[in-house]
């Protein structure tokens, strides 16, 4: 059961670091194609993360951990563009 929960805890993480992910990329106006390359993934990982992000399956490669550190590390590059781009603005 505790493993169990674990788990959960785990998928619900990597699902809402990709959903912000997502929201930044969405709030500075770049393409899925953009955002799949600003992670380093194919187009068949790509697809294999954004259907995790619904629900589906926790993907085999990225391996979870470098994925996260992939998103942590995107989304932190792409917030500060879109502050910097916004002080211009």
């Amino acid at each position: 059961m505790l493993q169990s929960l674990t788990w959960f805890a785990t998928d619900n993480l990597a699902r809402s670091q990709f959903e912000l992910f997502s929201e930044i990329g969405e709030q500075m106006q770049l393409s899925d194609d953009d955002r799949r390359r600003v992670l380093l993934l194919s187009e068949q990982e790509w697809a294999q993360w954004s259907e995790f992000c619904q629900d589906g399956p926790l993907p085999a490669q990225p391996q979870l951990p470098i994925m996260l550190r992939r998103l942590g590390s995107a989304s932190h590059r792409l917030a500060t563009l879109a502050d910097r781009a916004a002080g211009r603005a």
